[in-house]
């Protein structure tokens, strides 16, 4: 009982003096027990790629990388730690180192999701969408039940290259939509490229799908207006802009900043409105 106390205790003490920004008790205690592992198996590489794993997720780069290193020492020709490092590489800011280790481990497992995701996130880090949205298409097409977030990576990839793949974006939007017809942040995501190229029929569709009393909250109002504002109701798009407050400190996709509605309600021309719903998008791809 006293050392159960004693754990509790050490759990509590580091929760209170490490910041909640980058604290993870239950990792530092996996850390930990791998650790004591260690010192009775130092040459054991499935306890320095957990280990390792597990420093990279509590953000400790430096701790990790030695772990990793301590594998290649040990197994020179170990490649999964191509995959581990690679990850680690992308996430602490070298996407470039990244994507080679990333690269030479697909080299051998082309149809490794996961890596296949991280070299992704490499590729849109390093300005190259197109190859990242390669990359998601692939995962979707690997996988038996692919989440609607991958065909939202996989289509702002595409809205990230820019406008001559915006067709291919939103093609990419209504595949996903076959899967999971509900999704509202797919459809969002639908409709704001459609505003943005101007596509009032593809907007009209994807808002008929939506509950009547969805369509009253902010987000779907501003867009509504939106597509008031393409077809040229001027009167309707100042009245929706004018219900749709700024109510928020930084942008969040699907609302407009005060300073788009106040030029909207002053100039509601279709060019504005679709500019507007580009700056949308770009809030999206900030993210």
């Amino acid at each position: 009982m006293r050392g159960r106390c004693r754990a509790f205790c050490l759990l509590f003490l580091l929760a209170a003096l490490v910041p909640r920004s980058w604290a993870h008790p239950d990792l530092l205690l996996q850390i930990d027990a791998l650790t004591h592992e260690l010192e009775q198996q130092p040459d054991n590489v499935s306890l320095l790629l957990q280990r390792g794993e597990l420093q990279r997720r509590h953000a400790d780069w430096a701790a990790a990388r030695a772990d990793f290193q301590r594998v290649r020492n040990l197994q020179p020709h170990n490649r999964t730690v191509d995959w581990f490092e690679g990850r680690l590489e992308v996430e602490s800011g070298d996407a470039a180192r990244g994507r080679v280790l990333l690269n030479r481990f697909l080299h051998g497992n082309p149809d490794h999701t996961i890596a296949l995701q991280n070299r992704a996130q490499a590729n849109l880090l390093l300005k190259q969408p197109v190859l990242a949205a390669k990359d998601y298409q692939r995962v979707i097409d690997l996988s038996e039940h692919p989440s609607p977030a991958l065909f939202t990576e996989w289509a702002l990839a595409l809205v990230a290259a820019g406008d001559g793949y915006m067709s291919a974006a939103m093609a990419s939007v209504r595949q996903g939509l076959q899967h999971f017809p509900q999704e509202l942040a797919l459809t969002g995501l639908g409709v704001d490229v459609s505003l943005a190229v101007g596509d009032s029929g593809s907007v009209q569709d994807l808002l008929s799908r939506l509950p009547h009393a969805l369509l009253d909250l902010p987000q779907w109002q501003n867009r509504r207006a939106l597509l008031a504002c393409e077809l040229g109701g001027k009167n309707e798009a100042r009245l929706g802009f004018g219900n749709t407050g700024d109510k928020h400190s930084q942008p969040v996709p699907g609302y407009l900043s005060g300073a788009w509605l106040a030029k909207l309600i002053a100039e509601p021309l279709p060019e504005n409105c679709q500019a507007a719903a580009r700056a949308m998008l770009n809030v999206r791809l900030a993210q």
